[in-house]
């Protein structure tokens, strides 16, 4: 793993239980919403990043069978409890562990972020190999500029790796992996202390192969 990355992981497992207890109710309701209509009970439905297993639960109670992927141990111990029905795996967005063609969803809510930028065509890349062709997937990423470690009372001064776009690098990356954009817009989201800037994409794979 590179240093970076383990720098940001290594924060997640030491905030583990606060970090989840003080997000549990910033889950994207909007987004949330229009990508679980998309999907029919019965789906299988990878949270990739799940963290503390927030979106995994929910995803579960929507009759949806669930996998949650993380690199952090601590957040995949909390996940367990929290949403005991569902599928959890050790592992990085890049090298996800399952068969190609294989996935209904992919719901990536703020783990893109945590990857250099030219990392995240790798892990976009993986999402398209896993998705069964016409499926979605459904990324939320942080709008800016650059990339940087931050420190912030969320992260208790700890350090966190960010990574910012701008909506035409995202819409760019994704038209030349060949995914359909359904969505491609700029939303806010966080509590009132942490208003934000994000960007929002829903996708889908292509029905016939075109890369």
């Amino acid at each position: 793993m590179e240093r970076y990355l383990k720098k940001t992981i290594n924060t997640y497992d030491q905030i583990a239980t606060d970090y989840v207890q003080t997000t549990d109710d910033l889950q994207p309701e909007k987004e949330f919403t229009t990508f679980s209509q998309m999907l029919v009970t019965g789906n299988t439905v990878l949270d990739a990043g799940c963290g503390g297993g927030r979106d995994c639960r929910a995803l579960a109670e929507r009759g949806f069978r669930v996998i949650g992927i993380d690199l952090s141990v601590e957040m995949l111990k909390i996940a367990k409890s929290m949403a005991p029905g569902c599928e959890f795996q050790h592992t990085d967005l890049r090298k996800i562990p399952l068969a190609d063609n294989s996935i209904d969803g992919i719901w990536c809510c703020a783990s893109l972020l945590h990857l250099k930028r030219k990392e995240v065509r790798h892990a976009l890349l993986e999402f398209r190999r896993v998705l069964k062709k016409g499926a979605v997937c459904c990324i939320l990423i942080k709008k800016g500029t650059g990339e940087k470690f931050i420190k912030d009372s969320r992260s208790q001064g700890k350090p966190r790796f960010y990574s910012y776009f701008q909506p035409d690098e995202i819409r760019e990356l994704c038209q030349s992996l060949a995914f359909e954009i359904l969505v491609g817009e700029t939303t806010q989201s966080g509590s009132d202390a942490h208003r934000e800037d994000w960007l929002y994409f829903l996708l889908r794979k292509p029905s016939s192969d075109l890369i």
